[in-house]
């Protein structure tokens, strides 16, 4: 508190003396106004220090930022792979569609070397194309092997010859 005083009684003193020895007319008013800001300042100073002195929370309330940012980057990483699945699918679907072909599709997701996530896999239930398995491969990245066609004749047939 003392310490505080004594700042606004010398940024006083400093002031009147700059005013009384500045020149008259616009640097006197000059003079006036920076020190009337420094005293405005002064009397101010202890305001900053409560910035600092923010309440402590419960050791059970308190974040731990570490983990908060991993759940982040996991849940932004859901969504990422969501909306790649959501978009893909779509786009399979629209070529089965412009060749005639009813299916539906599920592509599955993975990290690529990057860590975004890109289509790895896809399920196709319906007729197999040729023509779409290449389009598959070649525009979407999906090589052959992670293609999966489950035509629902073969389907059908096999569940009769076992029953």
């Amino acid at each position: 508190m003392r310490a505080w005083l004594l700042g606004i009684v010398f940024t006083s003193l400093a002031g009147g003396l700059a005013r009384h020895l500045a020149p008259g007319g616009r640097e006197q008013a000059a003079v006036r106004l920076v020190s009337g800001l420094l005293l405005v300042l002064a009397i101010l100073r202890p305001l900053a220090g409560l910035a600092g002195a923010a309440p402590a929370l419960p050791e059970d309330c308190q974040l731990d930022a570490g983990a908060q940012a991993g759940l982040y980057r996991k849940n932004q990483q859901e969504a990422l792979s969501a909306i790649i699945e959501e978009k893909t699918e779509a786009y399979i679907w629209d070529k089965a569609s412009r060749l005639d072909l009813a299916c539906t599709v599920t592509v599955t997701t993975a990290a690529g070397e990057s860590g975004v996530p890109l289509p790895d896999g896809v399920t196709i239930r319906g007729p197999y194309s040729p023509e779409l398995a290449r389009c598959i491969e070649e525009e979407v990245g999906i090589p052959a092997e992670k293609q999966i066609w489950l035509e629902d004749e073969a389907w059908q047939t096999r569940k009769e010859s076992e029953s």
